[in-house]
């Protein structure tokens, strides 16, 4: 696989102006702030579900269960490995107990929907988003599973006490219209094209919505005291910086021992995993009773290091 970096560039500064935008509406009172809570919600249960039904809608193409397999063992591996790096620089970093759990988890997880879906989209189209969307199945088993228990680690004896509700995990619309999307896809179903015709322009809207509600949320963070926060910042490099850097290494190692190298593969799993911290670390911050104020810091302080990062990443590109 081979990236034009001059045209990826431009495409991450497309992206990257419509945060702009976002920002801009609310500093010059356009809209409201609280604006980003209905549309996060329109994201989330329409255009994104939509997004990823489409994104499956695709000629059939016998290895796509092959890369399936690997995509969903690449998560298993990489997320505990990220989880396992994040616990030791909680340590090294001598984070406070009482937000070690929740340092972690943003070290940990990453924006895979409202980020990753849009960015993969710009930088390798629809083939890369369905393969995305297959990664993203492991965070969701993993980030209410594996990092509930490190959330509850700062109240409860290493997780102890932690009733994962599964339900939350299954059945969500996303979750849905993955397996729904692959139904089709393995079945080679097709739709009525008065059907398609709105969900495509559905799915049309995810990526510039998404960026516009990053811009939003940004526009509500408090920039006096955003970079005096020693824990937030070494959270989000952690997140955007040391965990990629470790993804690399070992995507270098499957990609030899898989004959994968130069496989859009490794580029759409390693671009994804180096989104920032996710809204659901602030959501299961407040669940479990930990430091939800710290959470949702971090996951603004990433999501602004991101618009640096995110372009240097992509120069490491193809692995």
């Amino acid at each position: 696989m081979n990236l034009d970096l001059v045209q990826v560039c431009f495409n991450l500064l497309g992206l990257f102006l419509l945060i702009a935008v976002g920002f801009g509406m609310v500093r010059l009172g356009v809209v409201s702030r609280d604006i980003s809570g209905p549309f996060s919600r329109f994201l989330l249960k329409v255009t994104l579900p939509c997004t990823i039904f489409t994104s499956l809608l695709r000629p059939y193409e016998p290895s796509f269960f092959r890369k399936v397999v690997i995509i969903l063992a690449l998560g298993m591996v990489l997320f505990p490995v990220n989880a396992l790096i994040s616990w030791l620089l909680a340590r090294l970093f001598r984070v406070p107990q009482n937000h070690r759990g929740v340092w972690a988890f943003c070290a940990t997880f990453c924006n895979t929907g409202f980020m990753g879906f849009p960015i993969v989209l710009a930088l390798f189209g629809e083939e890369g988003l369905s393969m995305a969307v297959v990664l993203n199945i492991t965070f969701n088993v993993l980030v209410y599973s594996m990092g509930a228990r490190m959330i509850c680690a700062d109240r409860a004896g290493e997780g102890e006490g932690v009733h994962i509700q599964w339900h939350t995990v299954l059945f969500t619309t996303i979750n849905f219209a993955t397996v729904l999307g692959l139904i089709f896809y393995f079945t080679h179903l097709s739709i009525p094209a008065a059907v398609l015709t709105p969900l495509t322009h559905l799915s049309n809207i995810t990526t510039p919505l998404s960026m516009i509600v990053t811009g939003i949320n940004l526009s509500n963070g408090n920039w006096t005291s955003l970079f005096s926060k020693k824990d937030a910042i070494t959270s989000s490099l952690a997140r955007l910086v040391i965990c990629p850097a470790a993804n690399l290494l070992i995507l270098h190692a499957a990609g030899t021992l898989l004959h994968l190298r130069g496989s859009a593969i490794l580029s759409v799993v390693f671009v994804v995993l180096a989104m920032p911290t996710p809204a659901v670390a602030t959501i299961l911050a407040e669940n479990y009773q930990a430091d939800q104020e710290f959470a949702a810091l971090t996951v603004f302080l990433s999501s602004l290091l991101c618009i640096l990062t995110i372009p240097l990443m992509t120069m490491l590109l193809p692995i």
